[in-house]
């Protein structure tokens, strides 16, 4: 009887135990009142993407960096996030309007964040569905104020932070460097060359604080997806060339091509599909070639 006795009084303690939680309110908060902050980690980049009551109509809206998940934002809050200085695609789309998640793999538009600085995005409507559209910062500022942080769910961007830190970054339109569809040292634009005799020059300013230099040649969509990335490339290449004739020596530097993968304006034929010549205006900003130099850990 003991024993029974002892099991009961266990069991009455844990079901009190459990009425004494029940009785208790939880609340789930799903903001917090705090401003954005406009200090970003050396080496780094910060996002702010932000979400206007009336901007929308529909769901909490999900947010992601390069495929991974950052914020389901309700009207009227926002999200910040640190990132890696360099391209990042930005996607959104309405909560449970993705099964699997599968869009947001592919899909978004690419945006080369500049170092050391807070980059503004909000939420807008495309055609109905959410869109993610570059803000100024003097306008974000004032829309931003007195909008909390939406703080209800986890981000998975973390890993994005664990980048090498960006020193620097340069980016080169292609049509300043080179002659039309060239690629090779013999057809760059004089211009060109003085145009990455100059960056050389400023790099070798700093030689002791670098750890590497990535050169990346981008086309435009234009064409065939093999022959823009062996252009790019060997853009790239030549990038590299110029860079160590002007006294960078090679071995700090990796050159790569990324042909049409990472567009900065992704809808030029969407916006001209009868109009070369607007479609090859349009596409320029995609016609890059970016000099991103990384800084030693310390």
């Amino acid at each position: 009887m003991t024993f029974k006795y002892g099991k009961l009084s266990l069991a009455i303690l844990s079901v009190a135990v459990m009425a004494g939680c029940s009785a208790q309110k939880l609340h789930w908060q799903n903001t917090k009142s705090v401003a954005y902050t406009d200090v970003v980690p050396e080496g780094r980049s910060s996002v702010v993407i932000y979400r206007q009551d009336g901007a929308i109509e529909g769901p909490t809206v999900n947010t992601y960096i390069n495929g991974e998940y950052l914020a389901s934002l309700q009207p009227n809050a926002y999200r910040q996030e640190t990132v890696c200085a360099e391209n990042q695609r930005l996607y959104a789309e309405f909560t449970h309007q993705d099964p699997g998640y599968r869009e947001k793999a592919k899909d978004g538009t690419y945006y080369d964040l500049p170092v050391n600085a807070v980059s503004f995005f909000k939420v807008v409507s495309h055609n109905g569905r959410p869109a993610l559209q570059a803000v100024a910062p003097e306008q974000a500022k004032e829309e931003l104020k007195g909008l909390p942080e939406q703080t209800h769910t986890l981000a998975r961007v973390d890993h994005l932070k664990s980048c090498p830190k960006v020193l620097k970054k340069y980016n080169l339109e292609a049509s300043a460097l080179f002659k039309f569809n060239r690629a090779d040292y013999q057809n760059m634009l004089p211009k060109g060359k003085q145009e990455i005799a100059e960056v050389a020059a400023d790099i070798k300013q700093n030689l002791d604080k670098i750890a590497d230099i990535v050169v990346v040649g981008h086309t435009d969509p234009e064409g065939n997806d093999a022959y823009n990335l062996k252009l790019s490339t060997k853009r790239a290449d030549t990038v590299k060339r110029a860079l160590t004739a002007g006294g960078i020596d090679g071995r700090l530097i990796k050159a790569e091509g990324r042909g049409e993968t990472e567009l900065l304006i992704a809808n030029c034929r969407e916006l001209h599909p009868k109009n070369a010549k607007a479609r090859q205006m349009c596409n320029q900003p995609n016609r890059r070639v970016s000099i991103v130099v990384h800084g030693t850990q310390e």
